[in-house]
């Protein structure tokens, strides 16, 4: 019975609402209309209405979208016989109709939003165990040392936790270059790196060939890895 008061009660809002829309006015009325409804919905934010008074809220905004809509579809298309004039205004609006549906997409997310919940409590001795990937490719020893250092400052068990470079700029295929430059430059990546780790206590880890870009790199990390969970930190 509720159920169905609840439907009835926003169906006849909405057609409300749509008549409303539709209705001819000047461009005065239409800004004091519009600045009304804004008010209202500044009211409704500042006491932190919740519940009903949030769909409210919502359906005032919906409202004045409707009405630029409505407005912006019967009053400012230009004649299809100016085609100069008709094809950037169409562009125009299907771009702006698209951001409307969007918005609408949107809507149904904002609307109801879930309550945060708080993380179930793990048991400190039975904490699973955690590889860190740094993927990377062209990076400077200087910025991955950054991230590697975050990555092993993180609040966890440090022999829970295995951080790992994965260094797709220093792959065999890469040191065996037939171009002298690449492959010498290959060559001192890959031993910088491995000085770098080894300073660090990460584990440095690369390839025979830069198959796949950055995701054969993850999946080569992910046939090494032997921990309960991974995580990837992009270097920054």
């Amino acid at each position: 019975m509720r159920a169905g008061l609840i439907v009835a009660f926003w169906a006849v809002a909405a057609i409300l609402i749509v008549s409303l829309v539709v209705l001819p006015i000047s461009l005065q009325a239409h800004l004091v209309a519009g600045l009304t409804v804004v008010a209202c919905m500044i009211i409704i934010k500042f006491f932190r209405a919740q519940g009903i008074w949030r769909l409210i809220a919502l359906a005032l905004g919906t409202a004045i979208v409707l009405r630029y809509v409505f407005w912006r579809t019967t009053s400012t298309i230009p004649p299809i016989t100016e085609v100069a004039n008709f094809i950037p205004g169409f562009l125009l609006y299907v771009a702006e109709m698209y951001s409307v549906m969007m918005l609408f997409l949107s809507l149904f997310v904002v609307s109801n939003p879930m309550r945060s919940r708080k993380a179930p409590q793990i048991d400190p001795q039975n904490l699973p165990t955690v590889d860190v990937f740094v993927p990377s490719y062209n990076e400077g020893a200087d910025l991955l040392a950054t991230t590697l250092a975050a990555a092993k400052a993180m609040t966890y068990p440090e022999d829970k936790l295995t951080v790992w470079l994965l260094d797709d700029g220093g792959t065999d295929e890469k040191c065996s270059s037939p171009n002298v430059i690449t492959a010498q430059q290959a060559r001192e990546r890959r031993a910088e790196l491995q000085a770098l780790c080894a300073s660090l206590d990460v584990r440095y880890l690369t390839r025979a060939r830069n198959l796949h870009a950055k995701a054969g790199n993850l999946n080569n990390g992910l046939a090494h890895s032997t921990s309960d969970l991974e995580a990837v930190m992009d270097p920054s």
